[in-house]
């Protein structure tokens, strides 16, 4: 197949082709891992086709840029297994594997010789032992205002989740928009880059009406009367793109909210004009009446109730998925995103065909649940009704749902919104199909938001050549042509939070970090391991008060301790994060993330006679009015305290002549020197006294 797919590859087309004899399943290559140490080499195997023929397999290291042109290997029609010798401990690898499948469906009325179809069907795997994923980043949490109050306990319990599982948290408020806002929507990506500009964010995650962008002159559901802009949360986590709002003139009468004219705010652009840096999630349940007798402020409740408990490991989930398919081989064989993407939580046999709401009913709960069929705003064919999700139960973690209209999320009781807000399970829900989504790589425990991200991004034509990440690729009397229509559309879109990953099982926490400077150049780091068994710790450090944090240890180390070497004078930062091994049966094994817990110390130039022993403890943290010291002193000793916000301006002080050997407690009442309160955000609490200094970093939050 090799020198045949780069031949056809120069004239593949991009279109949707009629229906063909073959299933959605057909298209797909079930594609698993395992990882052998004592060989280092990772096996990949898929279940045994009669239409198989050849099999190309190409790699790529998970954070590479993309899998190349050329094979590792091809295979013959017999193979069910490749294993990749050199695969190192620690590395995530990427797979994709090509099938090159024919299968005879009939014979030429005429000859009598047989004809018939040929097609290359496709899968993914992330895969690997013992990887970390990237690191969790900054999420920020844009608020519609007018929740702040109602929603008051939910965020701060959604922040201390987040917080607890590694994520750095932010929190913006901003106008609430029910009707369609231009200045809104500049004023929430003038903030978003602003945030992006002082530390660099990896997660954006929208709740409540927050003013909803619109873009285009698109209709990826392919209904002329549905031409024009449609919502483009998208375009919130493109920090570099232009946007204009200049050239397109499409009125839509039919559907008013689609009408797109110049000047009237909504953007010009069909396909994000860069690559979407950010990935962006809404929870947002204005108009949503179908939930009769529930509020949007209940609705919202429940979410975050039910995305708490799934963050507590409260509920029991099955690895794999409900697929429902009422489209069949119709169009770019929808269904076939599901296929590919279900298997590699945990084998073929974890992912079957079955009915939404009827296999979905309970108890089990599965981690995903997948319905396609002809749409309204408020149904799928075969599948439900946005009534339904208000009556019914389905039991899913993650839902994917596709057809007609309902796309375009931003409509009265929209039946993608509808599933986020059901009771009791579903948490996200993404429109795939048109394009195709990639979720493989959260079976090594990436978000969700990184295969939203993916999926907004790919091109499954690039430069005449296969993109990263295709569909499947059609033969016809004209060539071949890939099947998939809506590649970087604007439209690409998460419903629900966009941190949340395939399991969710709560990693502990270190209860103490303390840094001391050692002369010259060194830093001693040590740390209390929690009460609650860990696989390792991963370290980091940030120098000066602004500086991002680095990660020092590549992989998790076990012991307590770290020394740190650098040349630098000044403050420097560290934060020790707990590691815990996850395994997915048909990718690899994985370490999970837990709170990081910070520390700082002042390193200088000058070889301090006595060493630190001075010890600080702070309570609460985070903290809301203020907070209590704790310091203890082993000499009579003048004491200074002082807090510093992060330019390294001295907020409050503290001084005391004399101390005597013993605990002391001093209280912060969270005010500034001159009584004012001060913002939220971190600061650095630094005491001193002739044994040295001792510093940490304090938290506030109202």
């Amino acid at each position: 197949m090799s020198k045949q797919t780069i031949s056809i590859v120069l004239a593949l087309a991009l279109l949707a082709v009629p229906a063909l004899s073959q299933g959605p399943k057909d298209y797909t290559v079930a594609v698993r891992a395992s990882y052998n140490a004592g060989a280092k080499a990772i096996t990949l195997s898929w279940p045994s086709v009669a239409d198989g023929k050849e099999y190309e397999i190409y790699r790529k290291g998970v954070f590479d840029e993309g899998f190349g042109t050329t094979p590792i290997v091809v295979l013959d029609s017999t193979a069910t297994s490749y294993t990749d010798a050199g695969c190192n401990e620690g590395v995530g690898y990427e797979y994709r594997v090509l099938r090159m499948s024919r299968r005879q469906v009939g014979n030429d009325s005429v000859t009598g010789n047989p004809l018939y179809v040929q097609w290359i069907a496709t899968g993914y795997v992330a895969a690997g032992s013992k990887v970390v994923p990237a690191d969790r980043g900054r999420v920020l949490l844009v608020i519609d205002s007018t929740m702040q109050q109602p929603l008051s306990r939910q965020l701060d319990t959604l922040r201390n989740d987040l917080e607890a599982e590694g994520w750095t948290v932010k929190r913006r408020y901003v106008p609430r928009a029910e009707q369609f806002d231009s200045g809104k929507v500049t004023l929430v990506r003038t903030l978003i880059k602003e945030e992006h500009k002082a530390d660099p964010l990896s997660a954006i995650f929208l709740i409540g009406r927050v003013a909803v962008p619109y873009s285009g002159s698109t209709r990826p559901d392919g209904h002329p009367d549905h031409l024009g802009a449609w919502p483009a949360d998208g375009i919130y986590g493109d920090i570099n793109g232009p946007y204009s709002d200049r050239n397109v003139n499409s009125p839509n009468t039919q559907r008013p909210d689609n009408s797109n004219v110049p000047g009237d705010g909504k953007y010009d652009a069909s396909l994000f004009t860069s690559p979407v840096e950010i990935p962006v999630g809404r929870v947002d349940f204005f108009d949503m009446p179908v939930f009769s007798g529930v509020t949007e402020v209940d609705l919202l409740k429940r979410y975050f109730q039910k995305n708490h408990a799934y963050r507590s490991n409260a509920w029991s989930v099955r690895r794999g998925g409900i697929i429902d398919d009422n489209f069949g081989t119709y169009g770019e064989v929808f269904a076939a995103s599901a296929w590919r993407s279900f298997v590699v939580f945990g084998g073929d046999t974890s992912v079957r065909a079955g009915d939404f709401f009827g296999d979905l009913a309970g108890p089990t709960t599965y981690q995903f649940g997948y319905g396609c069929g002809g749409g309204t705003n408020t149904s799928a064919g075969g599948v439900g009704t946005s009534a339904d999700f208000a009556s019914k139960p389905a039991h899913a973690v993650f839902s994917m749902l596709f057809g007609s209209y309902f796309g375009d999320w931003n409509t009265q009781n929209n039946f993608m919104r509808a599933s986020v807000a059901s009771d009791p399970r579903i948490l996200v829900c993404g429109w795939s199909g048109r394009p195709h989504w990639y979720l493989h790589h959260m079976a090594l425990g990436e978000p969700i938001g990184h295969s939203l991200r993916i999926s907004q991004n790919n091109q499954t034509i690039v430069n005449g050549t296969l993109g990263n990440y295709v569909p499947n690729v059609i033969y016809t009397d004209q060539g071949a042509a890939i099947a998939s229509i809506g590649d970087r559309g604007i439209h690409i879109a998460l419903i629900g939070d966009p941190t949340l990953r395939s399991e969710m099982i709560p990693v502990p926490a270190v209860s103490s970090v303390v840094a001391t400077a050692e002369f010259p150049n060194k830093v001693n780091i040590t740390w209390t391991a929690p009460t609650k068994a860990v696989d390792g710790y991963l370290l980091y450090r940030a120098v000066g008060p602004t500086g991002t944090y680095k990660r020092l240890t590549p992989a998790p180390i076990t012991e307590t301790s770290f020394k740190d070497s650098l040349s630098y004078e000044g403050a420097v930062r560290y934060k020790v994060v707990c590691a815990a091994l996850r395994s997915t049966p048909a990718s690899g094994t994985y370490y999970d993330m837990g709170r990081a817990v910070e520390t700082s110390v002042t390193t200088t130039g000058v070889n301090d006679d006595v060493a630190l022993t001075s010890a600080l403890r702070l309570a609460p943290n985070p903290t809301a009015e203020g907070a209590t010291l704790q310091i203890d002193v082993d000499r009579v000793t003048p004491l200074d305290v002082s807090i510093y916000d992060m330019t390294g301006r001295r907020m409050w002080q503290f001084t005391w002549a004399d101390v005597l050997p013993g605990t002391h407690v001093v209280s912060w009442d969270g005010r500034a020197a001159d009584g004012s309160s001060v913002a939220d955000g971190r600061y650095l609490v630094r005491v001193s006294t002739t044994s040295g200094a001792a510093t940490a970093m304090l938290t506030v939050v109202r």
